[in-house]
């Protein structure tokens, strides 16, 4: 089957699915006479998985190694526990983070007062932060901006 038919199948696009050729979470296929990819249904079956697998949060990493391991003839679900094991912990990690800032936004609620402040009263209230981790108010991926450094 062609990489149009594929994408139908799966409900994943032509470009995701050279990209993920290109990084090696799905095997190059053999090529017709024409040039043309030529996708066997297994493709299907691997695509399932990969979206099966983000879904539950494993990043492409991770999918490219349990995919390494079950193309190298072995069963990969030791290494799957393991991660699972791994998401579980970040998991319960992230939840306590998110309780001690709803907490403190509670806290700021409860404490609302006006008065003068260069922005906000509210937020630059004298709620103790000291103890609370570094990255828990900054969104993933953003970068805090150091003495001296603009957004």
């Amino acid at each position: 089957m062609r990489i149009g038919d594929l994408a139908k199948k799966t409900g994943v696009n032509p470009k995701t699915l050279r990209y993920w050729e290109e990084i090696g979470l799905l095997p190059r296929p053999p090529r017709n006479i024409s040039g043309y990819r030529d996708y066997g249904e297994e493709y299907v079956d691997l695509c399932r998985f990969i979206l099966k697998a983000k879904s539950l949060g494993f990043k492409l990493d991770e999918i490219r190694e349990i995919l390494e391991i079950r193309f190298s003839g072995e069963e990969p679900c030791g290494c799957v526990v393991d991660k699972i094991r791994e998401k579980i912990d970040q998991i319960d990690r992230l939840i306590e983070d998110l309780k001690r800032r709803r907490d403190l936004l509670e806290s700021l609620l409860s404490r609302r007062r006006s008065g003068t402040a260069p922005v906000c009263p509210i937020i630059e209230s004298d709620v103790e932060l000291e103890n609370e981790p570094a990255g828990l108010f900054v969104p993933d991926g953003e970068e805090v901006p150091g003495p001296g450094k603009t957004e």
